[in-house]
Parts: structure tokens; sequence; C-alpha cells
């Protein structure tokens, strides 16, 4: 006849316990997790920002102005908002006689609660963000 503790196995408190220490790496990977998440996301929105600045650079080496107009008869875009949907085209700002452009870019879905906010570019480089630290954002 055997003997109980023969019986291998894990008991309840050692259970309860890898759970505990699952609970708590969890805890602190999630958020790191979530933060570069947010960071490749706004910087696939830099590169749509950049994007729609080079296809303001192009229409102005063509016409000798910028231009507002996003559809076939300006700058002729086949989407106004980035690939993964995260940002999307906001306002396009033309300066005195339309030799200056700003572009605005805003947050969508998952990213609109991102500090960041707005990304912005002008036709002189300068990179911005509506919200938090220029070194993080612009």
């Amino acid at each position: 006849m055997r003997k109980h503790s023969d019986c291998s196995g894990f008991s309840l408190i050692e259970l309860v316990v890898v759970l505990a220490v699952l609970a708590i790496i969890a805890m602190i990977a999630l958020p790191s997790y979530q933060t570069a998440v947010r960071k490749a996301r706004r910087a696939e929105g830099k590169a749509f920002l950049h994007m729609l600045m080079m296809s303001e650079e192009r229409h102005h080496a063509g016409f000798n102005r910028y231009t507002a107009d996003v559809g076939t008869n300006g700058l002729a875009l086949p989407t106004m908002s980035q690939p993964g949907g995260y940002y999307a085209l906001s306002r396009v700002d033309l300066g005195a006689n339309a030799q200056t452009v700003r572009i605005v870019v805003s947050p969508q879905h998952a990213q609109a609660a991102d500090s960041c906010g707005d990304l912005i570019l002008d036709s002189t480089g300068l990179a911005s963000a509506s919200g938090g630290p220029a070194e993080e954002c612009g």
C-alpha cells in the first residue's frame, strides 16, 4: 500500500506564491511596454508628418508655393492618416503668399492619450509638439 506522501505535485501555497510573483512582474513590465508602444507609434506619426512635408516640398518645387489642398488638385494624397491609423492630418497652415507651411497631425484612437499631443512640422524644419517636453516629443 502506498503512502500519501509519495505523491508529487504543487501545493496550493506554492501555486499562490508563483501567481503572486507573476502578478508583481506584470505590474512592473506592463507600463514599460505601454510606454514603448506609445513611443513607437509616435515615431510612425513623425514619419507620416515628414512624408506630408515631402509632398508639400514637391508641390512647392513645381508651383513655387505651398498648398493647403490635399486633394487631387493639391498634394493628391491617397490617405489623410498614417498607415497604422494612430495619427491623422489635422491641418495645414500657410504663411504669407503661401511661401511657408506648418503641418499638424493629431493622435487618434489608442494614441489619443499620448502626452505629446499634436505633432507639428514647419517648412523651416522645426519640429515640435503641442504637449510634453520638446526633447521627448519634438
